[in-house]
């Protein structure tokens, strides 16, 4: 029904993955130092973790729709925009959620600095699982609290919770705990086992938890995302959990996100802030919000086949034509993560290979030391467009 071959011509629309790519593969923090890597135009990007795709077309409709009337003034949620939400966690996720347990905010990022202000203090311990999506650090640390890391460990070509690592720096004081669940970038899942030792430990030692759910849609054949909430009552009520549909339905850029809290004191606490910040979404995020849960369901049950079967793809082609490079299973989510250790680079020799051959992904280093010789692509694209980026690592890999 949905035809995720299809391309677009994404350039001159403003947006970071294309329009802004010669000046993202130049920053200093992509490691990039050579000036004839400026200013290019011939970049493939598997960086920015947008979509290529088409969104879903009742979203353009509705939109447009609402475009036609000539006034813009300011709005908030309908009863249709909560209805839909709750109505696709209940279907979607066995999870029962109620309104006055929403808060509507811009972004998940945006999210994170709210709790981590609302619910610690500064000096206060946050930890996060590395390697892990790198603006948690900065938002930790702009904020004053010490970050903490717990890596993942690596087991038979699968990225497990260290357990007995978090427990130990559990001991010393953790007072927020940031969980990626989907994890972004290793792509896991994480199953009802996993986190209820996750909440196990989280009770014993009194930590809180936010949990990133912006990819819990995107889930692979097999495999099904469990809102953290849902583990059990102690976790729904020691936790904030923030979703959204700008991952799934590529429509970042409209910028519309939920914080669900079911602890009335939490949730207390958190609104305060936000209310304090006076910050809103716009009507048109509003509206695509509303439209992608309440006709959403077969363009995201398509949409997962597609993805998995271009991480397919791309583990059967680094398997057959890039010895050196490796990927890992991976349980859904469209950023896949890539070991390029086995080639003895620095990071800033790798990423200068990668680019020099006309590939522009994620710098592995930014998401954690565990990430030195990895770089992290999106596979959100046309398959088309994924096999000729993997050509050009061939080119040099191969």
């Amino acid at each position: 029904m949905y035809d995720f071959d299809r391309t677009f011509d994404r350039h001159n629309t403003e947006v970071i993955k294309w329009d802004r790519l010669e000046k993202e593969v130049g920053r200093k923090d992509l490691a990039i130092t050579l000036e004839k890597d400026f200013g290019r135009k011939d970049l493939i990007p598997f960086g920015i973790a947008d979509m290529d795709f088409e969104t879903l077309p009742e979203i353009t409709r509705a939109l447009t729709e609402r475009a036609k009337h000539p006034t813009y003034g300011y709005t908030f949620p309908s009863e249709g925009y909560y209805e839909s939400f709750i109505e696709w966690n209940r279907t979607r996720n066995h999870f029962d959620i109620k309104k006055e347990e929403l808060i509507t905010i811009p972004g998940v990022v945006c999210a994170c600095s709210f709790i981590i202000y609302a619910l610690t203090e500064k000096g206060d311990k946050v930890m996060v699982n590395t390697p892990v999506y790198d603006p948690f650090f900065k938002v930790i640390e702009q904020q004053e609290r010490t970050l903490v890391t717990s890596s993942l460990k690596l087991e038979h070509g699968r990225y497990e919770i260290d357990f007995e690592d978090m427990e130990e720096k559990f001991k010393e004081g953790v007072k927020l705990f940031i969980l990626c669940s989907p994890h972004n970038p290793v792509g896991r899942v994480w199953t009802m086992e996993e986190l209820t030792r996750l909440n196990d430990l989280c009770s014993r030692y009194h930590v809180l938890v936010f949990s990133d759910e912006i990819h819990s849609d995107l889930i692979f054949p097999g495999h099904k995302h469990i809102p953290y909430q849902t583990v059990n009552q102690d976790a729904a009520g020691r936790s904030v959990t923030a979703m959204a549909p700008s991952k799934t339905f590529n429509i970042a850029g409209l910028k519309s996100s939920v914080l669900i809290i079911k602890n009335p004191e939490l949730y207390s606490r958190v609104n305060k802030v936000v209310t304090a910040f006076h910050v809103g979404v716009d009507l048109f995020g509003l509206k695509a919000f509303e439209v992608a849960y309440r006709h959403g369901a077969a363009y995201v049950d398509e949409l997962n086949q597609y993805l998995y079967e271009n991480a397919q793809f791309v583990a059967e082609y680094v398997a057959e034509n890039l010895p050196a490079a490796k990927t890992y299973v991976q349980d859904g989510t469209y950023l896949m993560w890539l070991d390029f250790t086995a080639l003895g680079l620095s990071q800033k020799e790798l990423m200068e290979k990668v680019v020099g051959a006309g590939v522009a992904p994620n710098d592995g280093s930014h998401y954690g030391i565990e990430g030195n010789g990895f770089l992290r692509i999106n596979i959100g694209t046309q398959r088309a467009m994924l096999k000729e980026g993997l050509e050009r690592l061939k080119t040099i890999f191969g």
